[in-house]
C-alpha cells in the first residue's frame, strides 16, 4: 500500500504546482483585463487551458489510485478521503503528516483561485458595462442607441426582472 500512497502524494503534488500556475495566471488575467490588453489575454486563456487539461488528467489518475486505495485498505470508495487514510495510516506517520500538508496548501491554493476568479468577474462585467455605457453614448450622438444584454447563458432577456426597492412606483 505504501506504493500506492506515495503515487497519490506525487499526484496531488501535481496537482497543487497547476493549481498554483493558474493562480498566477488568473492573476496575469486581473493585469490584463485592467490593462486592455487582450492579446494577453488570449495568450494567458490558452495556457490556463493547457493547465486544466493537466489538472483533469491528474483528476483521473487520482480516481484511480484511490480506487486502489480502496480495494487494498477494504475502505469504501464512495467515503475515502484523504482525512480517512491518514486516519487508517495514524496521524503521527510522516506519510500522514505529508497528506495533510498537502491538503491543507490545495485547500488555500483553491480559495485563493476562486477569489481572483470573483475579483477578474467583477472587472470584465465592469469593462463590459463601460463598453455597453460607450456604444449608447455614441449611438445617442447619431441618433440611435444600443441596449446592451449581458444576461447570463440561457437568460431570456425579454423575461421580466425581480423589481427592486427602488424601480417600484409608490
Amino acid at each position: 500500500m505504501a506504493g500506492i500512497i506515495y503515487e497519490l502524494i506525487e499526484v496531488l503534488e501535481e496537482q497543487k504546482e497547476c493549481y498554483e500556475g493558474l493562480l498566477t495566471l488568473a492573476k496575469y488575467k486581473q493585469d490584463a483585463v485592467v490593462d486592455k490588453k487582450l492579446d494577453l489575454l488570449q495568450e494567458i486563456v490558452i495556457t490556463e487551458e493547457q493547465f486544466v487539461g493537466r489538472v483533469n488528467t491528474l483528476d483521473k489518475k487520482r480516481e484511480v489510485l484511490l480506487k486502489d486505495i480502496s480495494i487494498v485498505t477494504g475502505m469504501a470508495y464512495k467515503t475515502l478521503s484523504i482525512t480517512r487514510i491518514v486516519e487508517k495510516l495514524g496521524e503521527e506517520n510522516e506519510t500522514s503528516q505529508k497528506l495533510l500538508e498537502i491538503k491543507n496548501n490545495l485547500n488555500i491554493i483553491i480559495q485563493e483561485i476562486k477569489k481572483q476568479n470573483e475579483l477578474n468577474t467583477v472587472l470584465i462585467n465592469q469593462s463590459l458595462e463601460l463598453i455597453d455605457f460607450t456604444i449608447n453614448a455614441i449611438g445617442s450622438t447619431k441618433g440611435y442607441t444600443h441596449v446592451g444584454s449581458y444576461n447570463k447563458p440561457g437568460e431570456d432577456p425579454n423575461t421580466e426582472r425581480q423589481q427592486s426597492f427602488f424601480d417600484k412606483k409608490q
